[in-house]
């Protein structure tokens, strides 16, 4: 019985989170770049052309990532620790120059052929195999999802996957600010954070290092569950961006949002 009531709180609380963001949320015109599984939604902005922006979880399907590339310009850093991710990356990264010769599938696992690499050159892409986080330079253990399936991994383990030495990995951490000074970004037009719970490090750590890109695309993770704290903790990371001039920009895929910077849209 007390079960049965603990869902029912858990189902009430999400009700009321989701209203609660449908009012803070904001209409403009956005773009989506990608595919239905690894696409996102940006403010089509002049300001992104050629600028250098970040991609943090890449899994299998970087579709946003090269179509961002074809429309701007510019350089992407694609962060991601994953083995797959990584081979994925490095395939993608030997293949630039070819043309589209597939079309994309359903799901996270494009094929590399799927991919309009013919104009790409190879130094606008930065492949970084770290895990984004709080702090620099850690070793942590990153946590496979409950399908095997799938490729992200975790280092909140929102998904419960194995936790068993033999299936978890270990990773060394990253943060944006060491990112942007090895890099040379003095000012950052656009971070991805696809991240499986670790948004919720990385956000804070942002706003504490006073680091505010122009628009911040963010999945949060946790949200595929019913749990109660996450959803608290996502809530207070957004009301910290809206306090910070960031307007929430409304999009049609949750837990994906939009953070974009107030004075861009005045």
């Amino acid at each position: 019985m007390f079960g049965f009531y603990m869902n029912v709180i858990k189902r009430f609380y999400v009700r009321i989170f989701k209203f609660i963001i449908s009012k803070l949320q904001k209409s403009f015109e956005t773009k989506r770049l990608g595919t239905e599984y690894g696409g996102w939604s940006l403010i089509d902005f002049k300001e992104l052309n050629n600028k250098t922006i970040i991609s943090a979880g890449c899994g299998e399907d970087i579709s946003f990532d090269i179509e961002f590339l074809n429309l701007y310009g510019g350089k992407i850093i694609l962060v991601d620790p994953t083995p797959r991710s990584i081979k994925h990356l490095e395939q993608v990264f030997n293949s630039v120059g070819n043309k589209k010769t597939k079309d994309y599938v359903d799901g996270g696992n494009q094929k590399i052929e799927s991919y309009d690499l013919e104009n790409i050159q190879t130094e606008q892409l930065i492949i970084k195999n770290y895990a984004l986080f709080k702090e620099d330079g850690i070793t942590v253990k990153f946590f496979p999802p409950k399908n095997p399936e799938h490729v992200s991994h975790s280092i909140s383990n929102w998904q419960k996957g194995e936790t068993d030495s033999n299936k978890s990995i270990e990773v060394e951490t990253i943060t944006v600010k060491k990112i942007m000074e090895d890099q040379k970004i003095d000012e950052l037009e656009l971070i991805k954070l696809d991240i499986e719970g670790a948004e919720n490090q990385v956000l804070p750590n942002l706003i504490k290092n006073k680091i505010f890109p122009n628009q911040i695309l963010v999945e949060f993770d946790e949200l595929h569950t019913n749990n109660i704290l996450s959803y608290t903790k996502a809530l207070f990371i957004i009301f910290r961006l809206l306090l910070n001039d960031y307007i929430l920009i409304k999009t049609y895929k949750f837990p994906d949002m939009l953070f974009v910077k107030k004075s861009l849209l005045s």
